[in-house]
């Protein structure tokens, strides 16, 4: 396998810098998600590691060997594209089998793991379908099979479950992860699916606007993310201006009236943005006193399954949103008094930005 490493890596489209001098090391056997809005530069980055764009400046380097002016088929690299770029005169079993068999491998060991690769992505029975005859998530499970086989050392994946429905999305996220694992190719999987990239990456890293705002750790990422934009990004996030002053071993927030206490936080005080994630917020009933939070009254309700999703307006804070389970929040209806919690390890709080909130928050 091997280790994948871009030294200040420039793409320019233009007036528009695609990639912004993007320093990123990605380890040998490493399964990293990029995540970032449209726009942001996740395509042009596996593109560019792909060797089909040039970098106008920097490096990328494939297991120490400078590869950034070297041409696609001189690397061992796989790459899914959105497109699918499916061979369409080809069966499925011959997408599958062709780069083994460009490669000169042994016609047992070839099919064996196109079986393989075409089993785990469930088309088996289709293999000898063109892609014409296929469904689109179908064409997309063909591709993701196509870049399996190749073996290579780098596998680039750019939204590789986005067209299927949701239950074999899941199916298969499971079962690509533990294939990963098993080969430890070194994996770059694009997505717009949070719930994917934390569950998948071993780390990840977010883009926007071209430039990289942070990597590391999925845990880590999610539950101590460096930016409100971050924060924001990776789940439904509930933001209010306060100020923060030392209070005993923890730090007492006033927003709006209200009085929170979260836990210090690289050493802020002062004037502070202050979030709370939907999900970490409790509902119990208005005369609730047991833990801290804001009195309010829910305007909107949602079921989601699992969870449902309450929006309560409060006299300090404004609109709060809250995602308890449904097991929990059952009783919670539109009109309803109720005490949303707000408990103090899950307040994150960041330096107020100097252009605004909105802006510090915007998805392009």
């Amino acid at each position: 396998m091997a280790e994948v490493v871009l030294e200040k890596a420039l793409v320019r489209f233009g007036a528009k810098r695609a990639l912004d001098a993007v320093d990123l090391r990605i380890a040998d056997g490493e399964y990293l998600v990029v995540l970032g809005p449209t726009g942001a530069g996740k395509t042009t980055l596996l593109r560019a590691v792909a060797g089909l764009i040039a970098p106008d400046e920097g490096r990328i380097l494939l297991d120490g060997e400078d590869v950034t002016r070297m041409q696609p088929e001189e690397r061992q690299v796989a790459y899914m594209p959105q497109t699918y770029a499916l061979f369409h005169h080809l069966t499925v079993w011959e997408n599958a089998i062709f780069s083994p068999s460009v490669k000169g491998w042994p016609d047992e060991k070839r099919d064996l793991l196109a079986r393989e690769m075409l089993s785990m992505v469930h088309l088996i029975e289709r293999a000898d379908a063109l892609p014409r005859e296929l469904s689109g998530g179908m064409q997309q499970r063909c591709s993701l099979a196509r870049a399996l086989a190749a073996d290579a050392e780098v596998l680039l994946l750019d939204e590789p479950l986005r067209a299927l429905d949701a239950r074999l999305r899941i199916e298969l996220r499971n079962e690509l992860r533990s294939l990963i694992e098993h080969v430890g190719t070194t994996t770059i999987h694009v997505t717009h699916d949070q719930e994917e990239a934390l569950m998948l990456a071993d780390r990840i890293a977010v883009l926007r606007d071209g430039r990289l705002l942070e990597v590391g750790p999925a845990e880590d990422v999610y539950s101590a993310p460096a930016s409100p934009f971050v924060a924001n990004f990776l789940g439904e996030m509930n933001f209010f201006e306060a100020v923060a002053t030392p209070d005993g071993a923890g730090l007492r927030l006033v927003a709006g009236g209200t009085n929170l206490v979260a836990l210090p936080q690289k050493g802020l005080t002062g004037r502070v943005l202050a979030g709370i994630r939907a999900e970490a917020c409790g509902i119990a009933p208005a005369d609730w006193r047991a833990g801290q939070g804001v009195e309010g009254v829910v305007k909107r309700r949602l079921f989601m399954g699992r969870r449902i999703s309450l929006e309560v307006e409060t006299p300090g804070l404004g609109p709060v949103k809250a995602k308890p389970l449904t097991a929990l929040g059952t009783w919670a209806r539109e009109g309803e008094e109720v005490f949303v919690l707000m408990p103090a390890e899950h307040l994150l709080l960041f330096p107020l930005p100097p252009g605004g909130v909105a802006g510090a928050l915007e998805v392009e």
